[in-house]
């Protein structure tokens, strides 16, 4: 029998089949009684088929001669998190948590394979620390940017995606189980608090794996109330839900129309994600019948209001 490493810490980065799922796929390759897409590998170890390499291993004396393996060349293994991650981004099922997620991931591993961590304390730097500093923030801003453009978003919501993702890993540290739940969507768990998930303190990261398990209310954290945080129209400070609530303006002591512009998009943002949950959760009423009716109102109730905002500016 073909020996094929498996690496966890690969297989570990694709979203899980449910068991529903892989029963799927298993009669799906058992009645074709052929695996027509390759297992991708490195190094002789799997990158993507980890599903189907099961299949094909519980079923060895079936398939053994009915698929096939491709070699794939990746400088280390961030080129290979890079590709997995695409790859992934390209399939039409994701959750949009999957989605924000896949796009973090992907942002750290085209960093690391670009070069490392842009430097650490053995980096000798002959122009001065400061003008090091900038262009670690400039190689950061252009791959982020880079890769909004593959996914027509931009590169600070690529960077927002990679503390979006930094959470996730947090929480799957504590409990797979709530992670797991999050990316599916299955949790009323909002962004902000996923990404403060790094900063808390353990137990209180526990409490919120625990309250996501069990489909209770998510505990307040401490200092969450009404941030104090200051705006620098230079680098935002990252909102999301219901701005408003969020910090306090009398501590803002430079607000620009940047700044405003920065909410405008996070606002409209906030309402799109909104709706697309709207139509995920009521997806058994999306008929052909019904589908035109829903997409008129959004058309009328929807892009008309923001245009006649729009139009009050000029």
């Amino acid at each position: 029998m073909l020996q094929l490493k498996i690496d966890p810490e690969f297989q570990e980065q694709i979203p899980p089949l449910t068991d529903e799922e892989f029963e799927q796929l298993r009669k799906n390759i058992l009645e074709d009684g052929e695996v027509y897409e390759p297992i991708i590998v490195w190094n002789g170890t799997i990158v993507d088929g980890h599903n189907r390499w099961k299949i094909i291993s519980d079923n060895w004396e079936t398939l053994k001669d009915k698929f096939r393996t491709k070699e794939m060349d990746f400088s280390d293994k961030w080129a290979v998190f890079d590709w997995m991650y695409r790859k992934q981004l390209g399939r039409r099922n994701l959750t949009e948590e999957q989605r924000t997620y896949m796009i973090g991931k992907l942002y750290e591993a085209r960093k690391r394979s670009q070069g490392g961590s842009y430097g650490n304390q053995y980096t000798k730097v002959p122009c001065g620390h400061n003008v090091h500093k900038a262009n670690q923030r400039e190689r950061k801003k252009k791959t982020a940017e880079s890769i909004g453009d593959e996914y027509g978003i931009t590169g600070r919501s690529v960077q927002r995606a990679e503390k979006y993702s930094q959470g996730i890993d947090t929480l799957k540290d504590v409990s797979p189980d709530a992670a797991e739940k999050v990316l599916t969507g299955r949790s009323n768990v909002t962004k902000k608090t996923i990404k403060d998930l790094p900063r808390m303190e353990p137990e209180e990261v526990e409490a919120v794996a625990s309250s996501i398990v069990n489909g209770g209310p998510i505990p307040r954290q401490k200092g969450n109330r009404k941030c104090k945080t200051k705006i620098d129209s230079d680098n935002p400070v990252e909102l999301d839900g219901i701005i408003a609530d969020m910090y306090d303006r009398s501590t803002v002591p430079e607000y620009t129309a940047d700044s405003l512009i920065y909410e405008i998009k996070l606002c409209a943002d906030e309402y799109v994600k909104q709706i697309q949950h709207m139509l995920q959760d009521r997806s058994k009423v999306l008929t052909t019948e019904s589908k035109p009716q829903i997409a008129d109102t959004i058309d009328r109730y929807i892009i008309e209001e923001f245009m006649k905002v729009r139009d009050s500016l000029i």
